[in-house]
This record gives structure tokens, C-alpha cells and sequence, in this order.
């Protein structure tokens, strides 16, 4: 079954993302070469089959996906979520590396206990966000749990209709709902800077619960506030613009993209990068334009 592998960054700077995914969440630099128009470097989390990939194109998108005015915005990808045992350690170890951590934190309850989350700014009008909540649930959702934080949990995504996305990732990915939550807190709202309440509602995607995952969102706004992010979140911008996957069988994944309603798979392209060696790789959208890209590798 394909796997996500993590976030595709895209930037104008490739050092300031490599070296804040190297500094604040422990990844290191993998492999580098010349792709997608542009460098490309691979980072990975010791230990686990996941990381970041970061693209430089020459010359970089003039824009970004997201700034403060479209945070909250959807049919894009938001935030990239890590685990952190410790939230004070890990808050205090970014900032003191120098990174932005947000002055406000979310503390809200689940079925599952109390939880805590923290936002950190980063380049290109990117979020990353660490989580921290009772220990015996992050066992079954992080394989990293022993360091100030974990390997990529999932990114976030949040969408006016997540039936389309939920339909794409069972058909084309093999991908089933692993979690569902919700929750209503002011906390949060205030956090990412929402003047509206937000009801956050969840449902996450991916092969295991244990493995990166996508969390698709409903931040329960009403159509009025926020707009969307649709056809302004790919290749052509700055910032967050996809996710990795990996899979034993491109063709099979093109194949199935090409005849799933609304989504489309580009030609192949060889590429050779550690850690995935020199093999293929493939554009896939989903229909809500969200960029896959997507990685043969032998397991």
C-alpha cells in the first residue's frame, strides 16, 4: 500500500527550511538532486521511513499559498503536526534556536484525554505544529517517541467537502480513515487567529494509524468566512504545496488517478534521490488539486 513519506516544501531559500527541519525537529539531510524543475533535498527522521522533501525552482514562485490574510483559508494544505512529549521542552528548544514558537497555545479535550498545541512560524508561510497529549495515545499514532519530538504525524488539510478527498484516497491510494475526532475550544480559535469560534471536526487518512497520515479538516466556519485556496496551493507556489508518497507500484497508482473523477497523474520522470535511489517519480492530483507526489521504491 503507498505510504506518505511527509511534506514537499517549496522555497525561494532551501537553507532556512533544511536547517530548521534539521534544528527543531531532528531530521537530517538525506540526499540532494535536480528535479521538478529546480533542487530538490531530501531530509528524513532517524530511526523511521519519513521526512520532507524541499524544492528550490529557478527562479521561485513570486507567491506563497498561504499568508496571515488566507490561514485559515481551505482546499489547501495548512499545517505539518509533530509530537512532543514535552511540550514546554520542545517550545523552549525552538525558541531557543532562534525560531518563532506562538505567543497563544491550544488546550482542548478529546475522548482520549487532555491535549496541547503550539504553532511554529516558518519560511514561505509555512506552520508546523506540536502536539502533546497523554502518552499511551501518541504510542499507537508516533514511532518517535523518546526525543524532544517525533517523526511527521500527518499534515492538515482543510476542506470545504472532504468527500471528494475521502473518495481519492480509498480508490487511488488504498488510504482508509484511521481517526475521527472533534473538538470546540476558544483556545484554539485564538491560537490561529480566528476572530469566529471555530468547531473543529477531523477525519484522517493514510495507511496506519501509526504511520504519517492526512487530516482532513472541517474548522466548521461558516461559507462567509474564509475563502478558498483551490488551484493556488501546487507547484507554481511557495510554501506548502504537497505531500510525498511512496509505492512498490507507480504505474498502478497512475493508473487508478487517471480514471478516478476529477484527479489526473502526469508522465513519469526518472529521478535519482537518497533515500528512495534512483527510480520514478509522478505528479498525481487529487480533486481538490492537491499536489502527491508520488515515489517508486522497493520495500
Amino acid at each position: 500500500m503507498p505510504r506518505l513519506f511527509g511534506p514537499l516544501f517549496s522555497t525561494s531559500v532551501l537553507a532556512e527550511h533544511v536547517a530548521r527541519l534539521a534544528a527543531v525537529f531532528g531530521m537530517v539531510e538525506a540526499g540532494r538532486t535536480s528535479a521538478l524543475g529546480g533542487e530538490v533535498v531530501a531530509l528524513r527522521t532517524p530511526g523511521v521511513w519519513a521526512g520532507a522533501l524541499v524544492l528550490r525552482t529557478d527562479p521561485p514562485p513570486a507567491y506563497a499559498v498561504r499568508d496571515e490574510a488566507t490561514r485559515l483559508d481551505r482546499d489547501a494544505l495548512r499545517v505539518v503536526d509533530f509530537y512532543a512529549p514535552d511540550l514546554d521542552a520542545a517550545v523552549a528548544h525552538a525558541r531557543g534556536l532562534g525560531y518563532e514558537v506562538e505567543a497563544s497555545e491550544a488546550a482542548y479535550e478529546l475522548a482520549e484525554g487532555s491535549f496541547r498545541e503550539a504553532h511554529l512560524a516558518g519560511p514561505d508561510g509555512t506552520v508546523t505544529a506540536l502536539l502533546s497529549g497523554p502518552r499511551d495515545f501518541f504510542t499507537g499514532f508516533a514511532q518517535v517517541r523518546d526525543r524532544i519530538v517525533s517523526e511527521v504525524c500527518s499534515i492538515s488539510l482543510p476542506l470545504g467537502d472532504a468527500a471528494p478527498s475521502l473518495a481519492f484516497c480509498a480508490d487511488v491510494l488504498g488510504w482508509d480513515v484511521v481517526y475521527e475526532y472533534s473538538f470546540d475550544d476558544p483556545s484554539f480559535s485564538a491560537m490561529v487567529g480566528s476572530a469566529e469560534r471555530l468547531r473543529v471536526r477531523s477525519s484522517t487518512v493514510g495507511p496506519a494509524r501509526d504511520q504519517p497520515y492526512l487530516n482532513l479538516v472541517d474548522y466548521g466556519l461558516p461559507a462567509s468566512a474564509g475563502g478558498s485556496l483551490l488551484g493556488r496551493g501546487g507547484l507554481d507556489r511557495r510554501g506548502l504545496v504537497g505531500v510525498v508518497v511512496t509505492t512498490t507500484d507507480l504505474d498502478a497508482v497512475r493508473r487508478r488517478a487517471l480514471a478516478h473523477p476529477g484527479a489526473s497523474a502526469a508522465e513519469p520522470v526518472e529521478v535519482d534521490l537518497a533515500p528512495f535511489g534512483a527510480t520514478c517519480a509522478a505528479v498525481v492530483t487529487s480533486p481538490h488539486q492537491i499536489v502527491h507526489l508520488v515515489v517508486e521504491t522497493v520495500e
